[in-house]
């Protein structure tokens, strides 16, 4: 069946769930930069794979705890603060929160298939529950209060870290990332020499640019 994704966005954005017949058919939601505030009516969209809330007005995500076979889901630049409802997304592969309230990522822990995950300029300063995210590739924890990296020594297929603006210092833990392709230390005080063998990984400090490598991240 042939859906018009605006007239979904709009039944959404009215308080209203899209006719059960259409509910197979609605894979994917852009409402990035509405006014929406309640997911209520999210709930029963339970085939949605990719949902764009960007820069909208929500707060609560708990109505999205039903949508167990989301692969994609962006609430950058959100006032969430909750991940709670999001512990149970087994199919999520990408998760975007830059710029959001989030403290706490303890509720991503046991999301497994996550390849990325943006956490940019928000208040989490523990990475401690990312330790488990083996499959995880791209990891942007730019403007966080993040200091220690023990916690992704672990990240064997981690090819992509952002630490831009964080107090981060110890690179030692990340000495075994063979796979690492591009790290980016802006803004701190890290000493890179103890990367020195990972002739394969592209450094970013401040405007200089060390060990030229190619790298596509996952997809947005």
């Amino acid at each position: 069946m042939a859906i018009d994704p605006a007239e979904v966005a709009r039944l959404i954005l009215a308080g209203q769930v899209p006719p059960a017949a259409w509910i197979p058919d609605i894979l994917e939601l852009r409402l990035e930069r509405s006014y929406i505030t309640d997911l209520r009516p999210l709930a029963a969209l339970t085939a949605l794979t990719h949902l764009h809330l960007t820069r909208s007005r929500i707060s609560d995500v708990g109505s999205l705890a039903s949508l167990a076979r989301l692969q994609r889901l962006h609430l950058s630049f959100t006032a969430v603060r909750d991940l709670t409802p999001l512990a149970g997304m087994a199919a999520l592969g990408g998760c975007f929160l830059t710029g959001s309230l989030v403290n706490d990522v303890t509720p991503l822990a046991g999301l497994v298939k996550l390849e990325r995950l943006d956490i940019g300029d928000t208040r989490v300063n523990d990475a401690t529950p990312l330790a488990g995210l083996r499959n995880l590739r791209s990891l942007d924890l730019s403007g966080t209060r993040v200091s220690e990296l023990a916690p992704l020594a672990a990240l064997a297929g981690l090819q992509y870290l952002d630490l831009t603006n964080t107090p981060v210092t110890d690179l030692s833990p990340l000495a075994g990332l063979t796979e690492l392709r591009w790290l980016i230390t802006r803004g701190t005080r890290a000493d890179i020499s103890v990367l020195s063998h990972l002739t394969s990984c592209q450094i970013v400090t401040a405007a200089v640019v060390l060990k030229r490598r190619s790298y596509t991240a996952p997809a947005s």
